[in-house]
């Protein structure tokens, strides 16, 4: 009996063992194979001109070895045809607790913002601006920004953008900024990076116009700011544990390949998130959607 127990016990070690084999030789010793969107700026596309593209070039040279893409659209079914096809072992860019991957430490924080031009006149700097009320408002439908703008009731100055998957189909950020910039919306509620891609696109650098960021407060806006890391795939952890130390050891460089990029970040480590007045204490006040 005991010598039973003893080779069941072996067996079992012997299963995870193997197991744990096959996840570390699923990832490619010899090429840094990275799934990317091949036309998706600022973040990557195929010419190796997005941020993600050089944050890749740099994991590349610190582990010594080439990088070789898998591309493929970020849509709806983007990492099964991709990372869990094993066509690639690692993508760069992830949103935090994503269920389909298995996440590294973030590298990066960005934002929801507001943003509108300089000569414009606009003075907002909170989404409880009174001035709000009086401005054409352009905001993608389903966005987190959309709660604020419930929040304090208004919905209607809204100009909605129609909520999109695919970039092949239309580019929304791009037709955001195209419509601040020719006076059809005043202010436009958006992603950080993807905003100040596409105005410095259209040649309006800093000078020319202002990002308020949103965090997350407790004020019933739902999230606003997101975490970024590196996915892999589950089971992967010798993989994840060795990208966790190249972030560590190289967020300073990455910082750098971030503001070479001009992405807007917050910092990584927010503290305690801003308080002002309780969610439920507004509610029950029945506060009025601007002051």
């Amino acid at each position: 009996m005991y010598q039973l127990l003893l080779i069941l016990i072996a067996l079992v070690l012997n299963i995870q063992v193997n197991a744990r084999e096959s996840a570390i030789e699923a990832v490619d010793t010899q090429n840094l194979r990275v799934c990317a969107d091949p036309s998706n700026l600022p973040f990557s596309n195929e010419n190796g001109e997005g941020f993600e593209n050089d944050i890749a070039e740099l994991l590349g040279k610190k582990l010594n070895i080439p990088v070789v893409y898998e591309f493929f659209p970020q849509v709806i079914g983007y990492v099964r045809n991709t990372l869990d096809k094993k066509k690639c072992d690692i993508i760069i860019g992830i949103t935090a607790s994503n269920e389909l991957v298995l996440n590294t430490v973030p590298y990066m924080r960005w934002s929801y913002g507001m943003v509108f031009l300089k000569d414009s006149g606009i003075e907002v700097d909170r989404p409880n601006h009174p001035q709000l009320a009086d401005l054409s408002i352009g905001v993608q439908a389903g966005t987190p920004p959309t709660f604020v703008l419930q929040r304090y009731n208004l919905m209607g100055k809204v100009r909605p953008y129609q909520l999109t998957f695919d970039p092949r189909k239309a580019v929304i950020g791009e037709s955001m900024v195209e419509d601040l910039i020719d006076g059809l919306v005043d202010i436009v509620f958006m992603s950080g990076p993807i905003a100040v891609y596409y105005l410095e696109k259209k040649g309006y650098d800093s000078s020319k116009y202002t990002f308020i960021p949103l965090e997350t407060t407790d004020q019933g806006w739902g999230r606003m700011d997101y975490y970024t890391t590196m996915g892999v795939r589950a089971g992967e952890t010798d993989w994840k544990k060795k990208l966790n130390r190249f972030i560590k050891e190289n967020q300073k460089d990455i910082d750098k390949i971030l503001l070479k990029h001009k992405i807007p970040t917050l910092s990584l480590y927010p503290g305690k998130r801003k308080k002002r007045d309780s969610t439920t204490d507004a509610l029950i006040k029945g506060r009025a959607p601007v002051q």
